[in-house]
C-alpha cells in the first residue's frame, strides 16, 4: 500500500510517496533530508526526533503504517554548527609547484565536518575557505557506526554523500572567490582512512573486523572526472597517504603540519576529535596509535549533546554558593544542549566541587546534574566521558613508554582538531584527560588535517615528505599493549 506523507521542515514543506512497513528515517534519507542521526539509525541516541500525529517519535525506529498516509510530519529545524576550518600556519613552507594556472583546493573529509581552502599555490596566498557538515553523519556519528552500515548496504549512499558535499563546496568556493573552474589545476584530499575508502567506494568490509585491513592506504593521483564521475573540474587529484586503518591520512597531514621533519626535540600530537589518534614524533623517528574514544569528546552518545550550534553550552563553571552552574553558549543564545567542550568542563567541574565520588558516581539523589533548569547531565554521560578520556590518557602514557621519553622530556605538545582548538587545558588536565604537564607546552594547531594537505598542495617537497613519512612511521596496536589496559582502569577514576 502506497500513499503520501507531508513532510515540514524550515521553509521547506514537500509531499513524498511512501509504502506501508518503509522505515521513517530511510524515507528521509532518500528524498535528501537531513535528520541527526548520530547513533547511526540504531534507537541509541534519541536525536533523529520527528513530530507527528501521534506526538514525538524516532525516525529510525518509526514504521509508516497507513494511518501515516496524508499527515503532516514536522522535522526539527537543523543550527548551522561552527566549524573550523583554518589552521594555524606556524611553519610556512617553499611554493615550488610553479604551476599554471596558479590555483589549488586543499580538502579535508572529517567524520563530522568538511572543509575546503582555495590557494593560490605559486605565491602560497589563501584566497577562499569554506566548511560544511558531512552529510554521511546520517549513517553514524563515529567510524565504525559508518563502516557497519557500509557493509550492510549503504556503502553506495555513503560515497554518493561524499562526492556530492564535495562537488557542492567546489562549487561554493568558486562562485563566491572570482576563480573559475578552468583556473583549478590541482586538488589535495585528506582524511580518515574510512572516509578515504568511501570517498574512492573501496569496500569497508575489512576495516571493521579483526585484523582491521585498509584496501589501499597508498598516495592515489588520479583524474577529477575519474574520481567523482563529473566534469566539474579538469584537474588532477592527490590523495593523501595514510599510515595504517586508524591512523590515517589526516594524521599523516598533522604530522607536516606540525612541520615534519624539521623539528627538534621530541614532540606528541593529538587529535582529538571523533577518534582518538596521536603520534609521538622527533626529526628521525615517529610513532603512532589510535584509542576507541569514540564521540564523547564531540558530545555524541551524551543526552543532551550537540554539535557546536548556536545555543550550545560550551564553557561552564559551578557556583557552590548558589549550586548552580553558570554558562556561556555559542552565540550568547538561549541553551538548548551541551556541545563538546561544556562536556570537558562541566565534567571537571562535577570533580572540583565533589559533586561526583571517585568512581564517577553522582553524589545526590537525583538520577542526574542540572546544568541549567531543563538541562542535565546524567549518570551515562560521565561514564561516556569517563570511558573516553582513560583510553586517550592511556594511550598518551604508552606512547610516551615506547618511545622511552618523559611528559618533561618534551618540546611541544601539539593539539589538533577543532574540539582541540577551543578546550580549556587547565579543565582537561583537571579531567585527567591530559597530564597537568601538557598545559604550558600545548600548541593549538586547527584543522592540522587541512594544514598538511595545503603544504601537500603547495610544495613537491612536502608530497615527498608526508610519502616518507607514513614509511618511517611505527604503529602500536594498545588492544595487545601489556600496560593499555591497567592504565586504562587506571584513568577512569574522576579524582
Amino acid at each position: 500500500m502506497t500513499g503520501k506523507l507531508h513532510i515540514s521542515c524550515r521553509q521547506r514543506q514537500q509531499t513524498i510517496l511512501a509504502k506501508a512497513g518503509d522505515n521513517l528515517l530511510d524515507i528521509l534519507r532518500t528524498e535528501g533530508f537531513i535528520i541527526s542521526a548520530p547513533c547511526g539509525g540504531f534507537g541509541k541516541c534519541k536525536k533523529c526526533i520527528v513530530l507527528t500525529y501521534k506526538g514525538a517519535l524516532l525516525a529510525c525506529k518509526t514504521i509508516i503504517t497507513k494511518d501515516f498516509f496524508d499527515t503532516e510530519i514536522y522535522l526539527p529545524a537543523n543550527n548551522k554548527m561552527q566549524i573550523l576550518d583554518a589552521y594555524e600556519n606556524l611553519y610556512p613552507v617553499e611554493c615550488n609547484r610553479n604551476i599554471t594556472p596558479p590555483y589549488g583546493i586543499a580538502i579535508d573529509i572529517g567524520t563530522t565536518t568538511l572543509a575546503f581552502e582555495l590557494l593560490d599555490m605559486v605565491n602560497g596566498i589563501r584566497i577562499a575557505s569554506y566548511s560544511q557538515m558531512n552529510n554521511q553523519r546520517d549513517f553514524g556519528a563515529d567510524v565504525m557506526t559508518r563502516i557497519t552500515n557500509a557493509v550492510n548496504g549503504a556503502q553506495a549512499k555513503l560515497n554518493a554523500y561524499v562526492i556530492k558535499d564535495i562537488c557542492n563546496g567546489i562549487l561554493h568556493i568558486i562562485n563566491n572567490s572570482g576563480i573559475g573552474a578552468e583556473d583549478i589545476s590541482l586538488i589535495a584530499i585528506s582524511g580518515n582512512t574510512t572516509m578515504l575508502h568511501l570517498l574512492q567506494n573501496m569496500s569497508c568490509d575489512s576495516l571493521g573486523v579483526a585484523p582491521f585491513t585498509p584496501v589501499c592506504t597508498n598516495m592515489r593521483i588520479t583524474s577529477f572526472a575519474k574520481l567523482f564521475g563529473r566534469d566539474l573540474l579538469s584537474c588532477n587529484v592527490i590523495i593523501l597517504p595514510g599510515i595504517s586503518t586508524f591512523v590515517g591520512a589526516d594524521i599523516a597531514a598533522g604530522l607536516l603540519c606540525a612541520n615534519w621533519p624539521n623539528v627538534s626535540g621530541n614532540n606528541i600530537l593529538i587529535d582529538l576529535g571523533t577518534n582518538g589518534e596521536m603520534a609521538f614524533f622527533s626529526a628521525d623517528k615517529i610513532i603512532t596509535t589510535s584509542t576507541a574514544a569514540g564521540p564523547a569528546f564531540e558530545a555524541g552518545n551524551i543526552s543532551m549533546g550537540m554539535g557546536s550550534v548556536s545555543g550550545a553550552i560550551a564553557k561552564a563553571s559551578y557556583l557552590p554558593d548558589s549550586h548552580v552552574f553558570d554558562c556561556v553558549t555559542i552565540g550568547n543564545a538561549l541553551p538548548i544542549g551541551i556541545c563538546g567542550t561544556g562536556v570537558i568542563d562541566i565534567s571537571a567541574e562535577l570533580i572540583k566541587n565533589n559533586l561526583v565520588d571517585e568512581t564517577g558516581y553522582i553524589l545526590s539523589d537525583a538520577p542526574h546534574v542540572h546544568i541549567t533548569s531543563d538541562i542535565y547531565f546524567t549518570q551515562n554521560d560521565i561514564r561516556e566521558i569517563q570511558l573516553a578520556k582513560a583510553a586517550v590518557r592511556a594511550g598518551i602514557e604508552v606512547l610516551l613508554d615506547i618511545a622511552g621519553t618523559s611528559y618533561q622530556e618534551l618540546t611541544n605538545v601539539f593539539i589538533a582538531g577543532g574540539f582541540g582548538h577551543k578546550i580549556n587545558l587547565q579543565n582537561a588536565a583537571n579531567l585527567g584527560l591530559i597530564p597537568s604537564e601538557f598545559t604550558d607546552k600545548v600548541i593549538s594547531l586547527g584543522n592540522a588535517s587541512l594544514g598538511g594537505c595545503a603544504r601537500v598542495l603547495l610544495s613537491s617537497t612536502a608530497e615527498a615528505d608526508i610519502l616518507k613519512l607514513v614509511k618511517v612511521s611505527q604503529e602500536v596496536n594498545l588492544a595487545t599493549h601489556p600496560k593499555f589496559n591497567e592504565l586504562f582502569i587506571n584513568y577512569m577514576g574522576m579524582e
